[in-house]
């Protein structure tokens, strides 16, 4: 679920369902103003600064709209410009209901729930006022709103959702959960009811549904789209064992191209921006491994090299992996002709870029009774 640090509290609409009451925006202005809080509602906020930014064009003295930017502006003191636009504003052109929004807006975190608990005994009502005291520290209050207000129950329905799957509401119930985010999906043609569909999915392990909801919510806009980061790891849940397969065929390829002093090969899995360490099998201390390390005169020539038991785990999001494997083979010197049996154990991390999965971290080390590369 979805960090809900409520800089607005609301929820959502159906089109004809009007979250404020009075509003200070000329008619046309106010009526694309409920769409952008409706978007907000929905924690859809690129959409919603589209909105509120159009019904500006209608009407510059729109204060609703001009508090919906605002809202969606992080109130951050070291770099975000949400109290700016506050303080720019007129407050005495606002209507009663947007001058409580910007209270709320103006009040500091702590301040908050006492300010909208006020503000919604003042103005029972109003939906924009009354979603502001509801919380996910009580999913009860997500209930209370969506009874007393069921044409703006969307977003209500979604959070609800949440508190079925996870137990708020008595043991975990999956398929209540489910009922509850279909209805959101029915009250508000959004994006986000659909992520929270693919959580949902997620959590009980059908990656396979997961991704099919999540790519219907990047289909409402894919180019930039918050959800293709939860898309690309349910794919990668989706398709793990033969992504795991792939990334075990480039460690050993990688391996091999370290042993036969290939470095045109290895530079494929390497990035500009990660510094590759490695710790050798010899227990010296880590170091960089780059094209310099295949410049530099080996005492050795490998006469086998191995990689077996390989195996691969991921971070919850899928774009890191850490390989572990051993390795078995022999080497000999070039000074003394002496071969030496060599037996370690090692692991590599990778990580899941723009280009492609590239190698971070390597380290090796000596099997019991096993020995590694020479010291020198």
């Amino acid at each position: 679920m979805k960090k809900l640090l409520f800089i607005l509290a609301l929820s959502s609409t159906v089109a004809s369902a009007q979250w404020v009451q009075k509003t200070s925006c000329k008619k046309d202005a106010a009526k694309i103003t409920n769409e952008a809080i409706e978007s907000i509602a929905n924690l859809e906020y690129l959409p919603a600064m589209g909105m509120a930014k159009a019904a500006l064009l209608l009407d510059p003295e729109c204060g609703c709209a001009q508090l919906a930017l605002a809202a969606i502006s992080s109130p951050n003191p070291n770099w975000g410009s949400q109290k700016s636009k506050l303080e720019a504003m007129d407050v005495s052109s606002l209507s009663a209901e947007e001058k409580a929004w910007h209270g709320f807006l103006m009040a500091s975190r702590e301040d908050r729930p006492a300010v909208a608990q006020a503000a919604a005994t003042k103005y029972p009502d109003s939906p924009l006022v009354n979603l502001l005291v509801t919380s996910p520290a009580d999913f009860n209050s997500f209930k209370t709103f969506a009874e007393k207000f069921p044409n703006q129950a969307a977003a209500a329905y979604n959070m609800m959702s949440y508190g079925y799957l996870r137990g708020d509401y008595g043991e975990p119930n999956q398929d209540m959960a489910m009922d509850y985010v279909k209805r959101s999906q029915q009250m508000h043609d959004g994006p986000n009811a659909h992520d929270s569909m693919a959580e949902h999915y997620a959590a009980i392990g059908d990656y396979q549904k997961a991704l099919d909801a999540e790519l219907k919510a990047v289909d409402y806009a894919r180019f930039g789209s918050p959800y293709w980061d939860y898309a690309r790891t349910y794919y990668a849940k989706v398709n793990q064992e033969e992504l795991s397969k792939e990334l075990m065929k480039s460690q050993t390829e990688a391996q091999d191209a370290v042993t036969n002093g290939d470095y045109e090969t290895f530079s494929k899995y390497e990035h500009p921006d990660i510094i590759h360490t490695t710790g050798d099998s010899n227990l010296s201390p880590f170091y960089t491994f780059n094209k310099a390390s295949f410049d530099r005169e080996q005492a050795i020539v490998w006469n086998k090299f191995e990689l077996n038991n390989m195996n691969v785990t991921y971070s919850p999001d899928m774009r890191t992996a850490v390989l572990t494997f051993y390795a078995a083979g022999s080497y000999t010197f070039k000074n003394t002709k002496e071969e030496v049996a060599y037996s370690t154990r090692g692991s590599s991390v990778w990580v899941d870029t723009a280009d492609g999965w590239k190698i971070m971290h390597s380290s090796w080390a000596p099997n019991k009774d096993g020995k590694g590369i020479p010291q020198s």
